[in-house]
């Protein structure tokens, strides 16, 4: 089932700049986080999240994304996330979909239609791990979100995690 909610096209720019890391621009003008609502039969960029937004020692993105997504009644985000493992450290595209439980149904209808339409714009940008959350304790539990991303994750955007 469809909504036909349609991407705007400066969503798609957005969604275009997260992707490509052009080596000109400044590092800390890069988009951390991209959300998304739908208004007007359209989905759109409502804000951005940039490194320089959560650049600091006092500072974690993965922090700032939780408490911004309970501002929301509903929506999508694509998360820029940084972690270490033993081995390697990486930067992989994470796509969320926030449709709290406490949401009304006609919002939790209207998202979860609508999915599809921005998973297509996203088609290209090589989102590597999605993510529903509907409930603040999933969102609130960092442990909940590692378990998604990989296994033997030391480090989340650059901060010790907890065991």
């Amino acid at each position: 089932m469809t909504s036909g909610v349609r991407v705007s096209d400066e969503a798609k720019n957005c969604i275009e700049s997260i992707k490509i890391r052009l080596t000109k621009e400044d590092p800390r003008d890069r988009f951390k986080a991209l959300f998304f609502t739908i208004n007007e039969g359209e989905i759109g960029v409502d804000s951005t999240l940039q490194i320089k937004d959560v650049d600091g020692e006092d500072q974690d993105a993965y922090k700032v994304l939780k408490v911004k997504l309970q501002e929301y009644p509903a929506c999508y985000v694509v998360y820029d996330c940084c972690y270490e493992t033993k081995e390697t450290e990486k930067n992989e595209l994470i796509f969320i979909m926030w449709i709290p439980d406490h949401s009304k149904i006609k919002i939790k209808m209207l998202y979860a239609s609508s999915k599809d339409s921005i998973k297509q714009a996203l088609a290209a940008c090589g989102i590597k791990h999605d993510w529903q959350i509907n409930d603040t304790s999933d969102l609130l539990d960092q442990s909940a979100f590692l378990s998604k991303i990989g296994k033997g994750i030391i480090k989340l955007e650059g901060k010790d995690v907890k065991d």
